[in-house]
């Protein structure tokens, strides 16, 4: 099930995990070592969260459609072609189905652009709307998700299926990724 959480929430759900909480009310220790444990959670979560959505599976991703967000322009020349650029909040794009096409389908990685290029300036293996192809351009930085070249050319994107980053302030994932998060004793790492 898909579930957002806010930055307090998830810091209390890793607290859990790491033993700090639920606190005792039968006893108090106290120590003071200028450690922050909450930043220094904080930074392991958000760490941990963009590695989910770079790298996780589409089923812990929780992945959403895009599809309004992305701006479309043609590719002039041979082989022709769309070119998708997601938004700034996109990791990672996953499926693509757009206007005219039959079926959606899954984004080849930036090492199989050039052969895909190659294909599509054969009448005998170009993309068609019952095979259509889509793969990444590569070349993206920062954590943001690259530009998708598509074929056959349209021009309105129907689904982009893609894990976005909210922000700092929220965590969006399916429930089942809770069990990959970082769960140590934060203190026997300090």
């Amino acid at each position: 099930m898909k579930i957002t959480l806010t930055k307090a929430e998830m810091l209390r759900r890793r607290r859990i995990a790491g033993g700090l909480e639920p606190l005792r009310a039968d006893c108090a220790i106290e120590q003071t070592d200028g450690i922050d444990i909450d930043a220094v959670l904080e930074l392991q979560l958000r760490q941990w969260y963009l590695d989910l959505l770079d790298k996780g599976s589409v089923s812990e991703v929780a992945p959403s459609n895009i599809a309004a967000s992305v701006e479309i322009s043609a590719v002039s020349g041979n082989p022709g072609g769309t070119v998708l650029t997601p938004p700034e909040m996109c990791r990672r794009v996953f499926a693509v189905k757009l206007k005219g096409w039959l079926r959606a389908v899954e984004v080849e990685p930036a090492s199989e652009a050039e052969r895909i290029i190659q294909l599509q300036s054969n009448p005998y293996t170009a993309a068609t709307a019952a095979h259509p192809v889509a793969v990444a351009t590569g070349g993206a930085s920062g954590g943001r998700a690259s530009e998708i070249l598509a074929w056959p050319a349209a021009t309105q994107a129907l689904t982009v299926t893609a894990a976005i980053d909210p922000g700092e302030d929220y965590y969006t994932f399916d429930e089942s990724a809770l069990a990959s998060m970082p769960s140590t004793q934060i203190l026997l790492e300090i």
